[in-house]
């Protein structure tokens, strides 16, 4: 993956740069951290857009036949668990602890591995709205050639509000409004001397997005657009305003049997120009990944979902792995 691969050239400027003015070194160390964080912050949208939000039961099952159509509409809804189609019922909560991990790769023997376990609370609220909060921890490892670091911590807490401005009807399909906010709270070392440390997006973010969702029994077709904006911050010296970042996400459910069901989904995301102390900074500019998940319901109140992402263009993970287990109450 090229971020690690910019990682390593933090390096090796100091060293191979060392004729050049102190201006001309920090400037080259400033442009490769910029590449470095635009592809934790790559990481940090498919994260957004893998954490799950709770489809209510209560619009797919006004249309649905009762015993094994009711069952199916239950798989379905675990199905859709992680595309933000609609919100808890009032006074629903939702724990879900779960596990990520990840796998990315670039020119030179460059790896990056990352994997923890997370948590997810999720709060109905009346008028159709719902609250969530969500945090992991990470355990990173980054290689390149003999030289390796090792690091673990809190990675970027993350708050949402959601609310279901338009239920299913037979012609017209859901939609449901999203409004997030991720705290810088992940140590991020991109724009410093050291070892490189990415546990989290290294810059506070909002976003906002829309997702739709219809039905066409067995299948369910859902769709977002999502919109994110980056916090200027002061690093190393320099000042840093990552470009904001454009998604559309779109895809479709599968229900295979009454308590299982399967879903495909492809995740595009277009970057604008990162700009240090005003100047841009060239990097990719569309990355995109293609996603196959499966959920099962094992009780009445719980299920266990799992969704393998895997990156499609050169600039993003080689794949990513996240299992949770949704418990409601």
């Amino acid at each position: 993956m090229n971020k690690l691969t910019a990682g390593a050239f933090l390096f090796g400027a100091a060293t191979a740069c060392c004729a050049q003015s102190d201006e001309d070194l920090r400037r080259k160390i400033a442009e490769q951290a910029a590449t470095i964080e635009r592809q934790q912050q790559r990481i940090q949208v498919l994260e957004r857009a893998l954490t799950p939000a709770r489809v209510a039961t209560g619009a797919l099952a006004d249309t649905a036949p009762e015993d094994a159509a009711a069952e199916s509409n239950r798989a379905l809804e675990r199905a859709l668990v992680r595309e933000r189609a609609s919100v808890l019922s009032s006074g629903t909560v939702e724990v879900e602890p779960n596990f990520v991990a990840s796998h990315s790769s670039g020119d030179g023997g460059f790896r990056r591995n990352s994997f923890g376990p997370g948590l997810t609370l999720r709060a109905g609220l009346p008028g159709r709205s719902q609250l969530e909060a969500s945090v992991p921890y990470v355990f990173e490892r980054i290689s390149n050639g003999n030289q390796s670091t090792h690091s673990d911590g809190v990675g970027d807490l993350s708050l949402a509000a959601s609310h279901q401005f338009m239920a299913e009807t037979e012609k017209l399909p859901s939609l449901v409004g999203n409004l997030g906010y991720q705290a810088a709270t992940g140590r991020n070392t991109s724009y410093e001397q050291g070892p490189l440390v990415a546990l989290g997006g290294g810059f506070p973010s909002l976003q906002v997005s829309a997702s739709a969702t219809k039905r066409l029994d067995p299948l369910v077709f859902f769709g977002s657009l999502s919109a994110t904006r980056y916090r200027a911050r002061e690093k190393g010296g320099f000042h840093v305003r990552p470009g904001n970042i454009y998604g559309l996400r779109f895809g479709t459910a599968l229900a295979t049997a009454p308590a299982t069901s399967l879903r495909t989904a492809v995740s595009l995301n277009w970057l604008d120009t990162t700009r240090i102390d005003g100047a841009p900074v060239p990097t990719d500019d569309v990355n995109a990944f293609l996603e196959l998940g499966g959920s099962a319901v094992l009780t009445p109140s719980t299920a266990i979902d799992i969704l393998f992402a895997a990156g499609l263009t050169r600039n993003t993970p080689d794949f990513r792995l996240m299992v949770s287990v949704p418990v409601r109450f």
